[in-house]
């Protein structure tokens, strides 16, 4: 297992789409605080600390994550299926399971690292234009390290997901762009459901496309806490099996 994930790490370090993701976002990181900070400058308007930045503007970083899931889904792992070198692992010896456990693991680890370029690099941006400030009122110093967390383990649990559809689809294209349809739609679509038939809100309530929301709450009841920590855990286990259980059985041409 150790060397396929060594494998899997060498993969991504030699990908393309990943740097330039890398690269792409870091870019949009700085450029984005200059705009407000040039923006609030002209108009007198007080600027946003580096805390404030954080707390306002970490939601829209999940829009970062399901794009970086999506993207990277089809370049890193339906890629292969095209080239034939899904085909040729497949025939190595290993067991599909522990192929998949490979694969999802890497893949995960470069979605998680891409979620974190917009909160950390543009934190810092501001932090160096207009200083940190405070956290909000009854925040500890916790919180950054908890919102820098739970956006890991999210990410996580939207790297499980997008590795499933993978497996189903098996061509980039496809998978690209199923994958970000389905995460930028599906919100509408359980929340739209969930208003109608109790069941199915009740499961949106308690899914990782709502729950994303929540992990930049200043502060969090010790109630809520398990469901935060659960929910991404589950969908990850639960994920995961699927994906070893389609890739047992497909047909790898």
């Amino acid at each position: 297992m150790y060397n396929l994930i060594r494998v899997e790490f060498f993969k991504l370090h030699k990908n393309r789409s990943f740097w330039t993701l890398l690269i792409a976002l870091a870019v949009l990181s700085l450029a984005y605080p200059l705009l407000y900070y040039f923006d609030h400058r002209s108009s007198g308007e007080p600027q946003f600390t580096g805390a404030e930045f954080l707390i306002t503007f970490i939601t829209s970083n999940a829009y970062v994550m399901k794009f970086g899931v999506a993207v990277l889904s089809g370049f890193f792992i339906s890629n292969e299926y095209s080239t034939g070198i899904m085909k040729t692992i497949a025939s190595s010896g290993n067991t599909r399971g522990r192929l998949y456990a490979a694969k999802l693991t890497v893949f995960a680890i470069g979605a998680m690292l891409i979620s974190l370029v917009f909160p950390i690099v543009s934190t810092l941006e501001v932090t160096l234009l207009s200083g940190f400030g405070h956290l909000p009122e009854g925040s500890t110093l916790l919180f950054i390290p908890r919102v820098l967390g739970l956006t890991l383990l999210y990410t996580a649990a939207y790297a499980s997901v997008g590795a499933l559809f993978t497996v189903v689809l098996t061509d980039s294209g496809k998978t690209i762009g199923f994958s970000m349809i389905f995460f930028l739609l599906i919100d509408f679509v359980l929340a739209g459901l969930g208003s109608k038939v109790e069941f199915i809100g009740t499961l949106y309530d308690y899914s990782i496309f709502k729950l994303v929301g929540e992990i930049a709450e200043s502060r969090i009841h010790s109630g809520d806490l398990p469901a935060l920590l659960l929910v991404p855990l589950l969908t990850i286990a639960l994920t995961a099996i699927l994906g070893i259980l389609v890739f047992r059985r497909k047909d790898i041409k």
